[in-house]
């Protein structure tokens, strides 16, 4: 297939070749196991091609999968699993948005409220549950 900005002249600059295995439409796409894809699709998938080779080269240079000296058949697969999975998870990180800020770990104080401590004794929230009398456990128990 030939994709080209003018199909007259064919500029250097701006016309590719392309070659694919994909069936064209109106073959007989039958002996396929791909769909029929026309000069669109043809370069669409192409176009895809230069995010895979940056993705294949960040995984290589940056995330060490070409970095590897082991000697037995499964270290070298494990590395690279090892590899794959850190990948995944840059890019799963990449494009989850932000999480929502943390809930603040105490409520804000009342407007009302006056400013400084409370004396000792005194009470400075709202209406408190006062503690039952009598001894107090020693340690946690189970009750009944």
């Amino acid at each position: 297939m030939v994709a080209t900005t003018d199909p007259a002249t064919l500029p250097e600059t701006s016309t590719w070749y392309l070659a694919t295995n994909l069936p064209r439409p109106g073959s007989s796409a039958a002996h396929s196991r791909h769909p029929a894809a026309d000069l669109t699709e043809v370069v669409r998938l192409y176009g895809l091609r230069h995010w895979v080779e940056q993705s294949y080269k960040q995984v290589k240079d940056k995330l060490g999968w070409a970095d590897f000296q082991v000697r037995s058949d499964t270290a070298i697969r494990r590395h690279q699993t090892l590899v794959n999975c850190a990948f995944s998870f840059c890019w799963n990180t990449w494009f989850t948005p932000n999480p929502p800020p943390p809930a603040p770990v105490c409520p804000p104080p009342e407007p009302d409220a006056a400013p400084g401590r409370a004396k000792r004794g005194e009470n400075s929230g709202p209406s408190s549950p006062q503690r039952p009398a009598g001894p107090r456990p020693s340690a946690p128990s189970v009750a009944g």
